[in-house]
């Protein structure tokens, strides 16, 4: 399993990248054909799978991490390409490479893919080999085979889904020309940015909560002992892109996340986008409930996301039970908000934030 301490400066974060194609003649020192998927930590789904298994078949390789925001938007399309043709001779390997120590375990893949939904082959790559192996630069990243196994499409991030899945199409007609295939799915309402007439906002970047990536606390003290309580005082006045604590915290051992210490702390965000989430988990197993707030207020239900619950007073929180991304809001209008997360027990982590703000169209 990885730790922050040495991941950090080795590989890509889960970002939103370009959403352009990149051919595989363009990828430095890629790999022309499949790879073997050995030095994993076991597989999901099924028993381990060579090359020589997939023989005939057409390979989609996606390196994902279940926590990545960009991973879980590809998803949809993922599960809909494996339900079309899957029969017809698409095999689909799923690379699980952990960002974080926890997205680690195999237990937390176990019960996320259960959650997910992804039924294709997994291996578990923990120690990052088949990312290694595969040269990936990113999360997620989809390496598509032929037959033969030799490269013919790659993709870096999001995007280009409609293009794959052509070229899906065509690699199994080249096989079989009787096949009656079904239209290419259209594009989910979530992929706004590959419409014609998209608008992406320019919008607060991907924010590490624990200083694993260097230290994105601005009223952090000097030092930060992850055995002990540190008490931090809200200053009043925020920055934009920076995180703000009150009440007692501390940083996990791996540095990767910071640990609510009592029932009256929050963590606290000026951010500008359209769509929030946060990774977070119990520490100590169990459940915490997180107490959401946008602008000094409750979420508004029109922008709330599909995490967030509402007691019967009108209070907006979220229940905190696994370690995994929460998707706490998704704005009507892209903006600049105050977000506060109110942990209301000991021992809630936060790990980090991501956002999105394209849309079709203009907001006004």
């Amino acid at each position: 399993m990885k730790t922050g301490s040495t991941i950090a400066a080795v590989f890509a974060a889960c970002l939103l990248l370009e959403s352009t194609g990149i051919s595989a003649p363009a990828r430095a020192a890629g790999v022309d054909s499949i790879q073997n998927f050995t030095g994993g930590a076991g597989w999901l789904n099924g028993p381990p799978i060579t090359p020589a298994d997939l023989r005939g078949k057409v390979v989609l390789v996606d390196f994902w991490e279940y926590t990545c925001v960009n991973c879980l938007r590809t998803l949809p399309y993922l599960k809909a390409w494996y339900s079309r043709y899957h029969a017809d001779g698409l095999e689909i390997i799923g690379v699980h490479s952990p960002e974080f120590g926890f997205s680690g375990d195999r237990q937390n893949v176990v019960t996320a893919a259960q959650r997910l939904g992804v039924t294709w082959p997994v291996v578990l790559d923990d120690d990052h080999t088949i990312w290694t192996r595969f040269n990936v630069q990113a999360w997620p990243t989809e390496d598509l085979f032929d037959q033969n196994g030799k490269l013919v499409e790659l993709q870096q991030g999001e995007g280009n889904y409609q293009q794959t899945e052509a070229k899906i199409q065509a690699l199994l007609k080249a096989k079989n020309s009787s096949l009656q295939l079904p239209a290419v799915m259209a594009l989910l309402p979530q992929d706004s940015y590959d419409k014609p007439g998209a608008v992406c906002y320019p919008q607060t970047p991907e924010m590490f909560v624990g200083p694993w990536h260097g230290q994105m606390i601005a009223n952090a003290g000097a030092f930060n002992d992850p055995a002990k309580d540190t008490i931090y005082q809200d200053p009043g006045s925020h920055t934009e892109g920076a995180l703000y604590l009150q009440g007692y915290w501390h940083a996990t051992q791996d540095l990767e996340g910071m640990v609510s210490g009592g029932s009256d702390g929050y963590l606290q965000l000026h951010y500008k986008a359209i769509q929030v989430l946060t990774i977070m988990k119990p520490e100590s197993g169990g459940s915490g409930r997180v107490v959401v707030t946008q602008d000094g207020k409750p979420v508004a239900h029109a922008d709330a996301g599909p995490d967030i619950r509402f007691d019967a007073d009108g209070t907006s929180y979220v229940t905190v039970d696994a370690a995994r991304a929460y998707e706490l809001l998704d704005n009507v209008h892209f903006g600049q908000h105050e977000l506060r997360l109110a942990p209301q027990h000991f021992g809630v982590g936060i790990y980090d934030f991501a956002f999105e703000s394209c849309e079709v169209g203009s907001d006004k």
